[in-house]
């Protein structure tokens, strides 16, 4: 009897337990993608500045800041695309675990 309680118990929280997994898992890669973002970004930003303050005129200086926004500008697109895919994707897998485990 105890048997039988314990076995529909872990089924009926089967899906809780693989929703969980897989949260854990987004948490996991999202802190890594936003790791190495704000890693590269902290390193550009400082590239930027070494650079800027090697400028001597005007020309110079509207050149290194030209281009760093564009760098910006370019990883700002890369990221929040590589995140849209990432949720689309998070968000199919959650609707598979959900389908899997809901009574036909």
């Amino acid at each position: 009897m105890l048997d039988k309680i314990f076995e529909q118990s872990q089924t009926a929280f089967k899906p809780m337990s693989d929703l969980a997994a897989l949260n854990t898992k987004v948490l996991e890669e999202v802190a890594e993608k936003q790791k190495a973002f704000v890693s590269d970004m902290v390193s550009d930003s400082m590239a930027y500045a070494k650079e800027l303050s090697a400028q001597k005129d005007f020309s110079g200086i509207y050149q290194t800041q030209k281009n760093y926004l564009e760098s910006v500008q370019e990883k700002m697109i890369a990221a929040s695309t590589d995140a849209y895919s990432f949720m689309t994707a998070t968000q199919e897998k959650v609707s598979d675990v959900i389908k899997s485990n809901t009574p036909a």
